[in-house]
């Protein structure tokens, strides 16, 4: 889910709280994450209405990212 430029998940999102991806970003700090790599995982990652709320994250890392380069 997306407000803005703000992300959150409903608790109960498990199609997003339990992909690959989201597990493995967000078991780091930001101060640790890679642009590159976000980046390189959305790309791989498909068009999709399935993908759409685990890209919706990459992206909101991105901007925090960005906020604090």
């Amino acid at each position: 889910m997306s407000s803005g430029i703000n992300w959150s998940v409903n608790a109960g999102d498990t199609k997003v709280l339990q992909s690959d991806l989201y597990l493995k970003y967000s078991s780091t700090t930001y101060g640790n994450l890679n642009a590159t790599a976000i980046k390189s995982d959305i790309k791989a990652a498909l068009a999709s209405n399935e993908s759409a709320g685990v890209v919706n994250y990459l992206v909101s890392l991105l901007r925090v990212l960005s906020e604090v380069a």
